[in-house]
């Protein structure tokens, strides 16, 4: 399919309509904003200063968010929400909450709570060190006042020593200080402590002395809090009773939090949510043209989607203008994919490559009976296929999916649906589970009845059908460029780049048949006559852009190497067989191993159970995994390779982009 047309939307808004216009625009959800490129306009003031008001309420309401959620018990599973399991409100609804809440003075209430529930784990660490530091003091003789500050005549020092030189550092500072002096060493009794504890005691006169003398030792200060000034046992008692204190007080204000948070994260989750919509708009405001009066806001928007704008736009035809215009060539316009509903699942692989050029080829409609039908024989197990299939059946019924997190669940459902009629045709389901477990053998003449080949006795016709398939789909390929280069005029590529080579590949092939007996002489030699033609339309037109006659020549002549490429592209199918195989012998493994521990005493039906379903839902996942990169690789690789070239951007329309909640227009 092609692109589809976009018109650009020039949007003429009195002041006073600005923002219902453009909140009726962002509910479509189908318009793009074109960047004003106008030097000279009026800054919309007004508008600016209500959009940083938006912004410093979104970020306090983040802010709530990071606080309170982490204290939420969400009524609604990770997986549900991911899955788009949403409320649904309006915006008036949210309009009146904002106003409610008061989230500026919600947010100065919890960053006090912020600040103060930091401020006593701070507290509480530096506790619970003094009570460790204490602990090792256990049995000093005075007052720690004697430490922290000393007395007039009597100095008091903490430090840590390494126990190898405590006998040096005592009698040095004995030198010092004589019988006025006094080291007590606590500690270090373990013989894992490298180091003690040491408290000294000297005269003040001494002091500078002392302090000389500690510097040739590897003596360590410690710095007590003047908050210790009475014995070791009364700050312990002091300082337990205030973690007490403190402990109670965090509990208290955490209980407070925690009901804070079951009330209030519903409530700003929906507000972050409205802000976010609330900011986008307003920021488009800000970015569009403006006088004194007027605003003018230019947009992309879909063909099909014009009449819907202006229906909706009706009720203000007195305060705006609608001007509708097509794309200039200087024009840049974004991409919108159109296509019919049955390929709607498949557009995220063409996003993935990348979006189509403005009106170029859109690949998505060719691509996606291919890939339906890779991804079943990359697959290619029956019983995997309905266990894939199942699943994502279920997820779509159950949750809410929208958007393309829906399209991609349906293109894996889809996925399964290929994979269960491939098993069927192979006679391949979980590997060989039927003929394997004897309790199935009611089902294997229904399961012999269907099935057409057999690929693990007969691989040759299963690789045959793949190559056949590549093929197909790279002369499909070249078809579409010949075709879209006589829809642009371009005969002479058309001809020449894929005409030329349509002849040769064919008439090649053609004639290949016809070394097996498979055609009539007389289409033999018409495959001669296509292969030459072809060959000569591609010596005659692809060195077309060389300088010179011997130049084009020699260039066009090498063009039919080219072939080769053409060889490895259908040999590149090979991979259909290579995983179909893969899937099929690691399921057999499996069940092959569950039937031969199953016989062991005791446990043996307990290892069965686990190799089967834990070796089933691994080779599942991995195979699966190979599917999807293998079949997409093929599209990407070998088929868009020969039409399509990625040059376009996704449109990306003015919406209500939300996180937590679904709007709608009228309450539910």
């Amino acid at each position: 399919m092609a692109v589809e047309k976009v018109k650009k939307l020039s949007i003429v808004i009195h002041r006073s309509a600005e923002e219902r216009v453009l909140d009726l625009i962002q509910s479509l959800g189908c318009c793009e904003l074109i960047e004003s490129s106008g030097s000279e306009r009026v800054e919309a003031h007004g508008t600016l200063r209500r959009l940083q008001d938006v912004d410093d309420a979104l970020a306090d309401v983040r802010f709530v968010l990071r606080f309170l959620e982490p204290h939420f018990s969400d009524p609604d599973s990770a997986l549900a929400r991911a899955l788009g399991k949403r409320p649904s409100v309006n915006l008036e609804e949210l309009e009146t909450l904002l106003g409610e809440r008061g989230v500026r003075n919600l947010a100065g209430v919890f960053r006090d709570r912020e600040r103060r529930l930091s401020e006593i784990r701070s507290e509480v660490g530096r506790c619970t060190g003094l009570l460790k530091l204490l602990e090792k003091l256990h049995g000093f003789p005075y007052s720690l006042s004697i430490l922290t500050r000393g007395t007039e005549r009597v100095r008091g020092m903490l430090g840590s020593l390494p126990k190898d030189s405590i006998d040096a550092f005592q009698s040095d500072i004995a030198e010092e200080t004589g019988s006025l002096g006094e080291v007590l060493v606590f500690g270090g009794g373990e013989k894992k402590d490298k180091d003690a504890l040491v408290a000294l005691f000297f005269p003040a006169d001494s002091a500078k002395r002392v302090e000389e003398t500690l510097g040739a030792f590897a003596f360590s200060r410690i710095e007590l809090p003047a908050e210790l000034s009475d014995s070791v046992e009364n700050e312990q008692q002091r300082l337990a009773a205030l973690l007490e204190e403190l402990g109670a007080e965090e509990r208290a204000l955490l209980h407070m939090i925690d009901t804070d948070a079951e009330e209030l994260v519903p409530d700003m989750r929906k507000l972050s949510d409205y802000l976010t919509v609330l900011r986008s708009r307003l920021d488009t405001l800000v970015r569009g043209e403006r006088t004194e009066q007027v605003v003018i806001s230019k947009v992309w928007c879909p063909e099909s989607r014009v009449p819907d704008v202006k229906k909706v736009l009706f009720p203000f035809e007195t305060e705006m203008e609608l001007l509708t215009e097509d794309p200039d060539p200087s024009d840049s316009p974004p991409t919108v994919l159109s296509n019919p509903g049955w390929v709607h699942p498949f557009e995220p692989l063409t996003k993935l490559y990348g979006a189509p050029s403005y009106g170029g080829v859109d690949p998505t409609t060719f691509m996606a009976p291919f890939f339906f039908v890779f991804f079943g024989m990359c697959l290619g197990d029956g019983g995997y296929g309905l266990i894939m299939a199942g699943l994502l059946l279920y997820a779509l019924r159950k949750f809410p999916i929208t958007g393309e997190t829906k399209k991609f669940f349906v293109l894996l459902f889809l996925g399964g649906v290929s994979t269960v009629f491939v098993g069927m045709l192979t006679g391949t389901w979980m590997g060989n589970m039927i003929d394997a477990f004897p309790f199935l053998s009611a089902l294997k003449p229904l399961k012999d009845k269907m099935m057409v080949l057999d690929p693990m006795n007969d691989p040759i016709t299963f690789l045959g059908i793949s190559l056949a398939l590549g093929v197909v789909q790279i002369l499909f390929g070249l078809c579409i460029a010949l075709a879209e280069n006589l829809r642009k005029g371009e005969y002479l590529a058309g001809v020449g780049d894929q005409g030329g080579w349509l002849l040769l590949l064919v008439g090649l092939l053609l004639l290949g048949a016809g070394t097996q007996d498979l055609l009539s002489p007389a289409f033999v030699s018409l495959a001669k006559g296509m292969s030459l033609l072809g060959a000569l339309i591609l010596v005659v037109t692809q060195g077309r852009e060389k300088p010179g006659v011997a130049g084009k020549a020699i260039s066009g002549m090498l063009s039919l190497y080219n072939v080769t490429s053409y060889l490895g592209d259908i040999l590149s199918y090979s991979r259909l067989l290579a995983l179909g195989l893969a899937s099929a012998a690691i399921a057999m493994i499996v069940n092959m191993l569950a039937t031969l521990v199953w016989d062991i005493p005791y446990v043996g039906w307990a290892l069965a159970l686990l190799i089967f379903f834990g070796g089933h839902a691994f080779s599942l996942a991995v195979n699966i995994l190979g599917a999807f990169i293998h079949s997409l690789r093929l599209q990407y690789v070998e088929f868009f390779s020969k039409f399509f070239s990625a040059g376009g951007r996704a449109i990306n329309p003015l919406r209500y982009e939300t996180r937590y909640v679904s709007i709608c227009k009228d309450p539910e």
